[in-house]
């Protein structure tokens, strides 16, 4: 029952979305950079966005936020270092998949569960690093995870990004992505009554594309013996198969 309502949840937000939303274009002169909290953020919200703009051969940076360590906690056989080291690589194949180079990724490998509890001088090198980073990418377009996507993790990002742009010194457009929000339908919902500018891209040629990119993530998606069940809850990668993405503009 409460899956039944998740899903007729989920497709009326959708649908409001949709009525909502226009096209997504991406500009001549792009220079796409996407935020990613965790290894995976990114595909979930943005492979179709990354597939189309390196098919029209534009550039995209991803820049990770941490270093994902914290998504097994107390698993007996993977430790935090192990797991930093499998979802990096998970990341470079996952992107390999959507024609982007390993050079296009950054890490910056700060400790995964941190961001929404850092220290105000943790807080400002963190920005300070990302500032470093988005200053030598320049971007014209940056995506980021919705502020209120029920995750204190990606709020955090949030406000990292807004504390790294006024460091930079850069203005360029920003778009906010929905993971979690997929996830919890009743957020998507409000996203679509609430006044901010709703973008809608849709790609059919790369819908494979982005379901092998999520592929990669097997530590997220499939059991990690000896525990039975995968870290991500059954159903929730479902919630991204489809051949649209939304990004919301304030």
């Amino acid at each position: 029952m409460k899956e039944l309502l998740r899903r007729s949840l989920r497709l009326a937000a959708t649908v409001l979305l949709r009525l909502r939303s226009e096209p997504l274009a991406a500009p001549a002169d792009s220079r796409c950079v996407v935020i990613a909290p965790h290894q995976d953020d990114e595909a979930l919200g943005c492979a179709g966005l990354i597939a189309t703009r390196r098919a029209a051969g534009l550039p995209v940076r991803i820049v990770y936020i941490t270093n994902g360590a914290g998504s097994h906690p107390g698993h007996p056989r993977l430790q935090p270092a192990d797991i930093a080291h499998l979802r990096q690589s998970e990341a470079i194949c996952a992107m390999g998949k959507l024609q982007l180079a390993e050079s296009a990724l950054h890490f910056l490998g700060a400790a995964d569960g941190t961001l929404s509890r850092l220290s105000p001088n943790a807080f400002e090198e963190l920005a300070g690093r990302l500032a470093a980073s988005l200053a030598a990418l320049a971007p014209t377009e940056l995506f980021v995870p919705c502020r209120d996507d029920t995750s204190s993790e990606h709020t955090g990002a949030f406000e990292l990004t807004l504390r790294a742009l006024q460091i930079a010194g850069l203005t360029p457009r920003m778009f906010e992505y929905p993971v979690w929000a997929r996830w919890r339908p009743q957020q998507l919902l409000r996203f679509g009554l609430i006044d901010r500018k709703v973008w809608r891209l849709y790609f059919p040629r790369f819908t494979v594309l982005k379901h092998d990119a999520l592929s990669a993530y097997v530590s997220q998606s499939a059991p990690t013996p000896p525990w039975p069940e995968p870290v991500l809850p059954r159903g929730f990668i479902a919630c991204f198969d489809s051949a649209e993405e939304y990004f919301f503009e304030r």
